[in-house]
């Protein structure tokens, strides 16, 4: 996995982000882990949705476009669900819920990873 940080314009938005450069690394995503913290995400790519089956905390979604636009926000995905990002999502970020602003990011704004 390779690490990124997610970025609108000249604002940090995520400073870690694990980045799934792997189809195995997508399948396992967050799958095992108690906890992921503050500040750090997980990239899945492509990935049009998600399960949290099996996971041990709730996160928030962030569903983007090839283009990385912001497609949809989903917050407080509790284990055992399936999202569906829509028509448009090629890949999310996953985040333990809560800690990222509600505020930071809303559909239609454009990000980069670098």
């Amino acid at each position: 996995m390779k690490n990124a940080t997610l970025r609108k314009g000249d604002l940090t938005l995520i400073p870690n982000v694990e980045c799934t450069q792997f189809f195995w690394e997508r399948m396992q995503g967050l799958l095992g882990r108690s906890s992921l913290g503050d500040g750090r995400a997980m990239y899945l790519a492509p990935a049009g949705s998600i399960h949290t089956f099996f996971m041990r905390f709730s996160i928030d979604l962030v569903f983007l476009s090839k283009q990385m636009k912001v497609m949809k926000i989903v917050r407080g995905v509790s284990p055992g669900r399936v999202v569906l990002g829509g028509s448009m999502a090629w890949s999310v970020f996953e985040m333990e819920s809560g800690w990222f602003p509600s505020d930071a990011l809303r559909e239609g704004d454009e990000v980069t990873l670098n």
